[in-house]
């Protein structure tokens, strides 16, 4: 496995999968991403992710996390911790219980 510094991850209005995303925030990467790469994901701006979305932003965000070694340390740490506690198979197999559970209880309601 490669260590990485930094993932900068520019997910524009056509880009639809945000697995990149989430597997370096897995790995306890930092990364710099867009506000549109970011939408839907339960990340926190500046704890979890730092997001960028002009060309000065990127290169500020990254030149930041390069000069911060807490920074970097911080967004490692917070993304990774992210990535386990809402997007981990047991976060999504209590998910999926509870559906099931909403599902069996309204038809029993039927």
């Amino acid at each position: 496995m490669t260590l990485r510094w930094i993932s900068v991850v520019p997910l524009g209005r056509g880009d639809v999968t945000r697995l990149k995303l989430l597997k370096e925030l897995a790995l306890g990467t930092p990364v710099v991403s867009t506000s549109k790469g970011a939408e839907g994901l339960e990340a926190t701006r500046g704890e979890d992710i730092l997001i960028a979305d002009t060309p000065v932003e990127f290169a500020d965000a990254v030149l930041r996390l390069l000069d911060d070694r807490a920074l970097r340390a911080r967004l490692a740490t917070n993304g990774r911790r992210l990535v386990e506690s809402r997007y981990g198979w047991e976060s999504i197999g209590e998910k999926l219980d509870q559906l099931l559970h909403k599902v069996v209880k309204e038809r029993k309601a039927e």
